[in-house]
């Protein structure tokens, strides 16, 4: 079920204008009637657009973290496979180490199942191989760069879903005639100084991406709508992404 509601497309609509900073604040601006709100009356194809945009930011989320996890299996599994290594050539010891009369024993009881001593010791050699390869050069290392990274927001906000929720709405707004443009101001007047979006989009896509993800910033916006606008195709596979890579790494 969606997040997004009638409630949420209104209040959307009703904010998003271009904020002019001669104002104390949006609402001032509005209150004075010297906002012009192109999406009020389009809420209905505002929600849609919300909602469409929504289940693209979840399926990216979704997809991401199973990368993820492919990712920590491939990092677990080198040492998995020495502990089994160790492990089995403990099992190969002990069955060098059996004497001639349990030897014919127990390869009278493998060939009572179909099979030999000889094919069970081959299988056990081969079991080692595939478990040393494993160990050694199966799985590449990945180099996790130091910091923060790449696609994450100084406040976590990961910002490859969000590209994929902003697309919609930039094909939304495109088609209404709205650029999706970002541009933000530091109101030096606020204590501490402040960064606010000021174009319509950014101020839109700040402000829906916030009930997605709380810890959305505006510099966050400002990288999306910049990835969108210079790459504005959803993305239909995300393995092999270079920012995917790093955010996965």
């Amino acid at each position: 079920m969606s997040m997004f509601t009638d409630h949420h497309a209104r209040a959307l609509a009703g904010d998003t204008f271009r904020f002019r900073v001669k104002f104390d604040s949006a609402d001032e601006q509005k209150r004075r009637g010297k906002a012009v709100q192109p999406l009020v009356g389009k809420e209905s194809a505002l929600l849609k657009a919300l909602r469409v945009g929504e289940q693209r930011y979840v399926d990216c989320k979704t997809e991401l973290q199973a990368i993820r996890k492919l990712r920590n299996a491939d990092t677990k599994l080198p040492a998995q496979c020495a502990t089994m290594g160790e492990k089995l050539r403990e099992v190969v010891l002990a069955l060098s180490a059996l004497d001639d009369v349990s030897r014919e024993e127990l390869d009278s009881i493998a060939r009572s199942r179909g099979s030999s001593a000889e094919e069970m010791n081959g299988y056990l050699e081969k079991a080692l191989d595939w478990l040393d390869a494993g160990t050694e050069e199966l799985f590449s290392k990945r180099q996790k760069a130091a910091g923060r990274k790449r696609g994450v927001g100084k406040g976590g906000a990961e910002r490859v879903p969000l590209e994929e929720f902003a697309k919609e709405l930039r094909y939304f707004l495109l088609e209404i005639g709205l650029v999706f443009t970002f541009e933000a101001t530091t109101r030096e007047d606020r204590h501490p100084p402040d960064r606010v979006p000021v174009s319509a989009a950014a101020r839109l896509l700040y402000s829906a991406a916030r009930l997605l993800d709380h810890r959305v910033e505006v510099s966050d916006i400002e990288a999306v709508m910049k990835a969108v606008n210079q790459k504005p195709e959803f993305r239909e596979e995300l393995l092999g992404d270079v920012v995917v890579d790093a955010l996965t790494g």
